[in-house]
């Protein structure tokens, strides 16, 4: 639990490695009293560059952060703020980003491997050839995310939100997307072999060129979509709608 009296050694504890010139404007009003999850020492080690695996950041406000590179494994970053934050190879495998903030954050080439992200809202996040192989990202919003050459394969994002994400050269074998939205998304070249798009909307997305061997569409919505080139083999289409899906 943060103290009041905690503010002084976390700025200068930041201020020593020059990661962050100066603490969040909402970390400040939690110091000044207002009850708060996450744990002060781990707060400074990972602001300070230290690796700290299974560390509570619960709600947390690390927005413009830089966390890259550090150990995170399994750590607690429930509801934590992460707007703008830079955590480039990073390793958060198994850790819970359960109603994160997320917008604009950088996590190119990290490690999400089992990571929770429920309810999790990331515009505009980008996951360039991160690992979220069996991630959860039920409920999630990825507005225009970029998850270019990531790997999703297993993962669970059932009613997730990707509408216009980047899923160019993606891997989602066996991933289960059940009424998500896919809508307008770039899924050129993707690998969704054995996913499971069941009544989810990939109206006008482009996924040309994509290898949905065995995928299951029962029940989805590809109004407009563009399968050029597509490998389609033992596709379960069901009732799939595909008014002017060109192929």
């Amino acid at each position: 639990m943060m103290k009041r009296t905690d503010l002084r050694r976390l700025r200068g504890a930041a201020r020593k490695t020059g990661r962050l010139l100066a603490l969040p404007a909402t970390l400040l009003w939690a110091l000044a009293g207002t009850a708060a999850a996450y744990d002060s020492g781990d707060v400074a080690a990972v602001l300070a560059g230290t690796g700290r695996p299974g560390a509570d950041l619960s709600h947390a406000d690390l927005s413009g952060a830089d966390l890259s590179g550090l150990n995170l494994r399994g750590a607690n970053l429930a509801g934590a703020n992460l707007l703008g934050a830079r955590l480039e190879k990073t390793d958060l495998a198994g850790a819970d980003l359960s109603r994160t903030r997320l917008k604009r954050a950088v996590f190119s080439e990290a490690v999400l491997d089992h990571a929770k992200l429920v309810d999790a809202d990331g515009p505009y996040a980008f996951f360039g050839k991160a690992s979220l192989k069996e991630a959860d990202l039920s409920g999630s919003g990825f507005y225009r995310a970029d998850f270019r050459g990531a790997d999703l394969s297993g993962s669970w994002g059932r009613g997730a939100r990707f509408q216009e994400a980047s899923l160019d050269d993606t891997t989602l074998t066996g991933a289960v997307l059940r009424s998500a939205n896919l809508y307008g998304t770039d899924g050129r070249r993707a690998r969704a072999g054995k996913a499971d798009f069941s009544d989810a909307s990939l109206s006008g997305a482009d996924w040309s060129g994509a290898d949905l061997t065995d995928a299951v569409l029962q029940n989805a919505t590809l109004r407009q979509t563009v399968l050029r080139g597509a490998v389609l083999q033992n596709v379960e289409w069901g009732t799939a709608v595909l008014d002017e899906t060109r192929f």
